[in-house]
């Protein structure tokens, strides 16, 4: 069985897979170890899981150079990646006849930028609701959530992609300085 981490190995040594692409690598890769391969279905779980843990980043045809009219999207390696090089790779890759790909990473910034940008819009228009009326403990306890969420996606961001993640700084020290004053006007 393939894990995670030679998941994101396969993806990381040839910079876009799409998911059938990921399929294949690790059937390749299962059948020269003898193994059982997995089934499409588990590795779509396997990506979905990488995918929300920011192992992974979905990006579309626009964002990898080379592939033109698809519709397809393509995973790369994401910010909390640690690869693993499955040791069967080369051989399935000639087997496959596959190439690397490259990532228009500034692209996927730009987007990854405007999306972190959205969540910090919306949590605001949450703060300025919860502002208007009496504050529950719950209340708050989601919104710390949220923020939390949101710090850490941008600061995997913005190490993984230092010179491409900015101008966000500012809007997340003022969501941070926002709650502190609804936490402490509440005394909670």
């Amino acid at each position: 069985m393939v894990s995670k981490e030679e998941i994101c190995g396969m993806i990381d040594a040839l910079g876009a897979l799409t998911i059938e692409e990921i399929y294949s690598v690790s059937k390749e890769i299962s059948l020269l170890r003898g193994d059982v391969p997995m089934t499409l279905p588990s590795i779509k779980d396997i990506c979905a899981e990488a995918e929300k843990e920011h192992v992974v980043v979905v990006v579309s045809c626009e964002e990898v150079e080379g592939v033109e009219g698809s519709d397809l999207s393509y995973y790369i390696s994401g910010p909390d990646a640690f690869p693993e090089v499955p040791f069967e790779l080369s051989e399935a890759i000639d087997i496959l006849e596959m190439a690397k790909r490259e990532v228009e990473l500034s692209s996927v910034a730009s987007r990854l930028s405007r999306n972190l940008h959205r969540r910090i819009k919306n949590l605001e228009s949450s703060i300025d609701s919860v502002n208007r009326g009496k504050v529950q403990r719950e209340d708050l306890e989601n919104l710390e959530h949220r923020y939390s969420d949101i710090l850490n996606q941008y600061y995997d961001y913005s190490f993984w992609l230092p010179d491409s993640i900015s101008g966000l700084e500012e809007e997340m020290q003022k969501l941070s300085s926002r709650l502190e004053l609804i936490r402490s006007a509440q005394g909670i």
